[in-house]
């Protein structure tokens, strides 16, 4: 495994569960184009799981908020399939965090045809770290309870799950520490993303 450090988050190589050579790296500016085309690969079924939407395709303002992610305030950390020449964006992981809230949003999606193989517990286990040291001491989100993976997924890397009957779905959460080290979260610059 290779390591790269980009601002205060790792790039590095690794490999599916069935052997496939991947990129693991934060997002960059320059990725508007393969963030789209992640979106617009996405099935009905993948749409629903990550958005909870019945939406026929991503609304072209949820592509253009990921495409322009704050990241010096937000997480967003991507998977690239290095067997293909363009190195296609194949899953993004994002946590959304609010200034001034110790909470982040987390929800991962992959490309329907590499689901299932590690990528997005990778992802999540890569974006963890910057979420850390923005300040933030809890992440949550919500699930399906149609998306087995997601729930699977969630549970293995430790998040508490529960079920909301009400409204039908899972709520995963996440607390952690901040060492009492860590920089000001308003002083740490990312070169990742663009800027506000």
């Amino acid at each position: 495994m290779t390591e790269d450090g980009i601002g205060n988050e790792k790039e590095f190589h690794t490999v599916t569960k069935d052997g496939r050579p991947i990129r693991i790296r934060p997002l960059r500016p320059d990725d508007g184009e393969l963030v789209e085309e992640l979106f617009k690969s996405l099935s009905q079924r993948s749409i629903f799981f990550r958005f909870l939407r019945h939406w026929k395709s991503v609304p072209p303002e949820i592509i253009a908020y990921f495409k322009n992610t704050d990241c010096d305030l937000n997480v967003a950390t991507v998977a690239l399939d290095m067997s293909s020449p363009d190195q296609r964006m194949l899953g993004l992981c994002g946590i959304l965090h609010k200034s001034g809230s110790e909470k982040g949003e987390l929800a991962v999606v992959v490309r329907d045809e590499w689901q299932g193989i590690g990528i997005g517990a990778r992802l999540v286990e890569a974006s963890l770290p910057g979420a850390r040291e923005r300040g933030m001491k809890e992440l949550w989100g919500i699930i399906s309870p149609e998306n087995r993976t997601m729930i699977a997924m969630a549970g293995k890397l430790g998040f508490t799950l529960h079920r909301d009957r009400e409204s039908d779905v899972y709520e995963m959460k996440m607390r952690f520490a901040i060492p009492s080290d860590r920089p000001d979260s308003q002083e740490v610059r990312h070169e990742g993303c663009r800027r506000r």
